[in-house]
């Protein structure tokens, strides 16, 4: 599978300009760098592709390029008590579009939290296999 996708990726550079393979300029290099340094978010990190905009308007919770950090899951449980309490009133006062808007932000927070534990099962297993070696 390797040599296949390093003979892909050498078919594809002898179809693209040789300026692409130019050595970047130190603007674009620190272009580049700040594009990493602002990935950083609350509940863990953007993994959105360098050069590309934000298409959920910063509403990470609802956005599948955020990798929650476990660290930060209180805080993923905090936003959810305060999203379903907001529900609530939502639901109470008849604000109809606030309450899809709520149940879709429920939806994408349950699908973090099964993200979180999937990532502490890889942990856990790594940690059992660790031991088994050790």
């Amino acid at each position: 599978m390797i040599r296949h996708y390093r003979q892909f990726v050498d078919q594809r550079r002898k179809h693209r300009p040789s300026e692409e393979y130019r050595e970047p300029c130190d603007t674009e290099w620190q272009d580049f760098r700040e594009h990493f340094s602002l990935r950083k978010v609350a509940l863990g990190t953007c993994d959105r592709p360098y050069g590309t905009l934000c298409q959920h308007a910063d509403a990470c919770i609802r956005c599948p390029m955020l990798r929650l950090d476990l660290v930060q899951e209180p805080r993923l449980l905090g936003i959810e008590t305060n999203t379903r309490q907001r529900l609530g009133e939502a639901q109470r006062m008849q604000w109809l579009g606030e309450v899809a808007g709520l149940q879709e932000s429920l939806r994408h927070i349950a699908e973090k939290k099964r993200q979180a534990e999937r990532m502490r099962a890889r942990a856990s297993h790594g940690e059992a296999e660790v031991a088994l070696l050790g």
